[in-house]
């Protein structure tokens, strides 16, 4: 999780708030959360443990001016992805091949709550000034951006991230300036400049919005920076039943690929409620073959260890974008069917299918809101193969296998199966305030 300094970012941030002479109001909101997770059928350690604190200020200088922001405080106990990946490394005969090369594990200073510094536990996560008149509304700094019409994978949005198996996790913060115009009552501009977070990558959208007939229509373009861009469309209306088609064609150098969400979905006055829903996704750059798939960049995914050449033996282990796609294949159908069986009860069950090599996941859940300001919810993550042997949702066996060829010293391989569940149980509770 990339962090703003702390304590400094933090006393900046409270002075902004709290102390400005100029402030004329200042409010204040949050939530604190408990998380537990048993990953089932891995090695080590099959629990974690997350506390996390995220209050938000806000405070207004003028009628038009205010300024809002979210700290995030956290903590985690259990198993720890590098530990996990350090043992099964070195079972497999890469310790003596990875202290050759100059690499070691990171050791954190408080071993038990594994941090080093501030930052580890704290966390400016949104800060920005918003500027609002009549028809305009400038965001300006770390704020959440998101748009599209499909469920969870989002074509035209420029800053995607999937949530389907982490519905308790906020969106990531951008540094953006996002200004907002209103032209009418039903047609607006969005143009969002951004930069990354080491703010040396810039990246820019814009989207054109407009509702004809009930059907709200987009037009979206985006440059995610170098030779990569981006051209949309999003449709959402109702004709007896909710549809929504969202697509882009995305440019990367002399490569072209698309990408679609399209879905309907239907309500029932059933119990208080129920919904169900079906939605396709195509990503054009994904592959039909498992045998294709690159799977070990996001097992690891920065938790390799640190080498004093800079290279590690284990090939690149960082993932550079936080928005790079989350899928392999190129096609997948989402079926859901949510249930508001009481007005503090709800019961909802994504699947997401695999159409290329039939494998998939489930994510039952159960909410219940037990107060105005306390929610409860228990969710499992089951993946399975509906035909075929296995493939990206639920490996086969010799997918996790690692290897590196060492020349006149042979061949070393890992098993990295034991990093992979065989099924995860989550309960979180959240007291907001």
């Amino acid at each position: 999780m990339t962090r703003i300094a702390a304590p400094r970012a933090l006393a900046v941030v409270l002075a902004l708030l709290l102390l400005s002479p100029e402030a004329r109001a200042q409010e204040g909101q949050g939530f604190a959360e408990l998380r537990g997770a048993w990953l089932v059928g891995t090695s080590g350690k099959q629990w974690q443990l997350v506390e996390r604190v995220r209050p938000t200020f806000s405070v207004s200088f003028s009628e038009r001016i205010k300024l809002v922001g979210t700290i995030e405080g956290g903590l985690a106990q259990g198993r720890a992805t590098s530990d996990e990946l350090q043992r099964a490394l070195e079972d497999g005969g890469f310790g003596p091949l990875l202290a050759q090369a100059g690499c070691n594990w990171p050791e954190p200073t408080n071993s038990v709550l594994r941090i080093d510094r501030a930052s580890d536990y704290l966390e400016v996560v949104r800060l920005y000034l918003d500027y609002f008149v009549e028809r305009l509304d400038v965001h300006a700094g770390r704020q959440a951006l998101h748009w599209g019409s499909g469920q969870f994978f989002n074509p035209t949005d420029p800053f995607p991230e999937v949530l389907l198996s982490e519905p308790w996790r906020p969106r990531r913060g951008v540094n953006a300036l996002r200004a907002h115009f209103a032209f009418t009552g039903l047609t607006d501009a969005t143009a969002v400049a951004a930069l990354d977070d080491s703010l040396t990558k810039p990246r820019a959208a814009l989207r054109l919005r407009t509702n004809h007939w009930g059907v709200d229509s987009a037009l979206t373009g985006a440059w995610r920076g170098g030779s990569d861009w981006l051209a949309g469309v999003d449709l959402r209306g109702t004709l007896g039943v909710g549809f929504w088609l969202e697509a882009a064609l995305r440019f990367s150098g002399q490569r072209v690929h698309e990408e679609l969400a399209a879905g309907i979905d239907y309500s029932f006055p059933v119990l208080e409620r129920l919904v169900v829903a079906a939605q396709y996704y195509r990503n054009g750059a994904g592959e039909t073959d498992p045998d294709r798939y690159s799977r070990l960049a996001g097992i690891w995914g920065g938790a390799g260890p640190v080498c004093s050449g800079g290279a590690s033996p284990l090939g690149s282990t960082a993932q550079s974008d936080p928005f790079a796609p989350t899928t392999l294949a190129r096609d997948y159908l989402l079926l859901s069917v949510a249930a508001q069986v009481l007005p503090e009860l709800s019961l909802n069950l994504p699947l997401l299918q695999n159409l290329n090599d039939g494998t998939a996941v489930v994510i039952p859940t159960v909410s219940w809101s037990a107060t105005d300001w306390l929610d409860l919810s228990l969710s499992g993550q089951i993946p399975f193969a509906t035909w075929g042997r296995g493939g990206e949702l639920k490996p086969r066996a010799g997918d996790l296998a690692f290897e590196r060829d060492l020349g006149a010293a042979g061949i070393v391989r890992a098993d990295l199966s034991g990093l992979v569940p065989a099924a995860t149980l989550t309960f979180w509770t959240r007291a907001s305030f």
